[in-house]
């Protein structure tokens, strides 16, 4: 007899209410039960429950459970930044997408069988050894089992040491083998751990099986094979390691005050780059010459804002940089992750294939203070930000003339990027400037919470990272808000604006 996967009942009632109710009546109903006083962080993890146990995967990344598990970490962080009423906005958008995706004849409803005949008698270096074995024989019915295993066996830290060197060698096909892993254990890190292998069961069994090469989708014959030539030259980043003796007692893990000219001087090499995929040996010589894992990380961060605000990209899923800089310091921070790992994700990072195909975007010569505005108060230049942002014309992603990643930002985009970079330079409150992007972030409906998980990464890296460079992440959550709060079709946020106002 077939068993369904199945909660407490506290939390089975919440996850039938995401995956019953019809989808013209997600957002009254969720307003009424936070009206009501239901916790929006149950909510949250309710959703991140509904979509993975309730959706199927797509053929390719976008869909089914991958982005609405990954943004939760964003939900999560926003949700607590944003202040009154805005911190619900997040939690009707996480929602209504988990809600839309499971009633998508295209992804669900999907049944998540409960295994019940798993032999448990293991230790969980055995379970790690399976798990790790299904996933290179691309067997994902197997992984899958493997990892509700290994959660019971082994440490999250294990696991994750498991699937990266899957994930970090997929990572120039798409990003979202690598992506995927680590945002799925950082929204387990937010609803609680005890949901392992429902959040990871999806994530292995995507990780593990074949990719879709003659599916395409999306990507263009020409971006698949590409992306085909990198993973071919994985071996190339592994020579970089030996090339430059990178080793644990070469290159330490933690960062300090004395490194600081050497992560500028990686972030300006970064920063002012014109191929992207050229620079991993950049990577490896800092890393080659004493600088830490987290000094590395750093100048990785710095540098890859700077390439985002030379972009002229207008695609609300260009998060990339930000995203994969914020999963690789979450990565190295791990003890039971191998050294061998935290380097050659440091070294795979210009090879994602988001991040290296904005070459052809890189034609704003932007330098640090041009075009800064005269002196004006914080919050004049804050008004100015948000007027431009909303004056933007906007676009539907779904009926477009060109490629989504054609797209060149409107010179209101510019505008909103030269007001913010004013706004930081003059020493007003960052948290003033994160907190109105974040608002406005919350009108974005398109991109799957793409736009969530560059704002929460943008916040992170600007804390994470020292002063005088973190700026850049600042602007760069202006510049993103700017690109994706107007991009359509607005069906969840108009609704949302309604009946919060009524």
């Amino acid at each position: 007899m077939v068993r369904l996967v199945s909660f407490e009942a506290a939390v089975e009632e919440r996850v039938r209410f995401i995956e019953e109710t019809p989808r013209a009546e997600i957002v009254e109903r969720t307003i009424a039960r936070l009206e009501a006083g239901e916790d929006p962080r149950d909510l949250i993890a309710a959703a991140a429950l509904a979509v993975s146990r309730s959706c199927e995967l797509p053929a390719d990344h976008h869909g089914g459970p991958i982005h609405p598990v990954a943004g939760i970490h964003a939900v999560m962080g926003l949700t607590a930044r944003l202040a009154d009423a805005a911190g619900n906005f997040p939690v009707l958008q996480c929602v209504a997408l988990a809600n839309k995706h499971t009633n998508l004849p295209s992804m669900g409803p999907a049944a998540m069988v409960a295994f019940d005949d798993l032999k448990m008698d293991v230790d969980g270096e055995r379970a790690l050894k399976r798990l790790a074995a299904a996933i290179h024989d691309h067997e994902p019915r197997l992984a899958e089992r493997a990892v509700t295993v290994a959660c019971a066996k082994a440490s999250r830290g294990q696991i994750l040491e498991t699937l990266l060197p899957e994930a970090i060698k997929r990572n120039s096909l798409d990003d979202h083998y690598f992506l995927y892993c680590i945002y799925a254990m950082r929204a387990l890190d937010a609803i609680g751990w005890e949901y392992a292998p429902i959040l990871l069961r999806p994530a292995v069994r995507y990780l593990s099986r074949h990719h879709s090469f003659d599916a395409y989708g999306e990507f263009t014959r020409e971006m698949v094979e590409e992306g085909i030539v990198f993973y071919d030259r994985h071996h190339e980043l592994e020579a970089l390691v030996a090339a430059y003796g990178l080793t644990p007692q070469r290159v330490p893990q933690k960062t300090g005050p004395h490194e600081e000219a050497a992560i500028t001087a990686l972030a300006d090499e970064i920063g002012r780059t014109k191929i992207i995929a050229d620079l991993p040996e950049a990577i490896a010589r800092a890393m080659g010459n004493g600088l830490s894992l987290e000094g590395t990380i750093e100048g990785i961060s710095i540098g890859g804002g700077r390439i985002f605000l030379r972009s002229h990209s207008n695609n609300p899923f260009d998060v990339h940089i930000h995203t994969g800089a914020a999963a690789r310091r979450y990565l190295i921070g791990f003890e039971e992750v191998s050294f061998t790992n935290k380097v050659m994700s440091l070294l795979g990072w210009p090879w994602t294939y988001e991040v290296r195909y904005l070459d052809a975007t890189l034609s704003w010569d932007w330098q640090e203070g041009h075009g800064a505005l005269e002196e004006a108060s914080a919050p004049a230049l804050l008004e100015a930000i948000e007027t431009c942002v909303l004056g933007i014309e906007g676009y539907d992603v779904t009926r477009l003339e060109v490629g989504i990643n054609e797209l060149v930002a409107k010179d209101g985009v510019r505008e909103a990027v030269r007001l913010a970079e004013s706004y930081v330079r003059a020493g007003y409150d960052p948290q003033a400037l994160f907190a109105l992007t974040g608002r406005l972030v919350c009108r974005e409906d398109a991109s799957e919470m793409h736009a969530y998980k560059l704002q929460q990464a943008a916040y992170e890296e600007y804390r994470a990272c020292r002063a005088p460079h973190n700026w850049v992440h600042a602007v760069s959550a202006v510049k993103q808000v700017a690109v994706a709060a107007p991009t359509g079709p607005h069906r969840v946020w108009p609704e949302i604006a309604q009946r919060l106002a009524a």
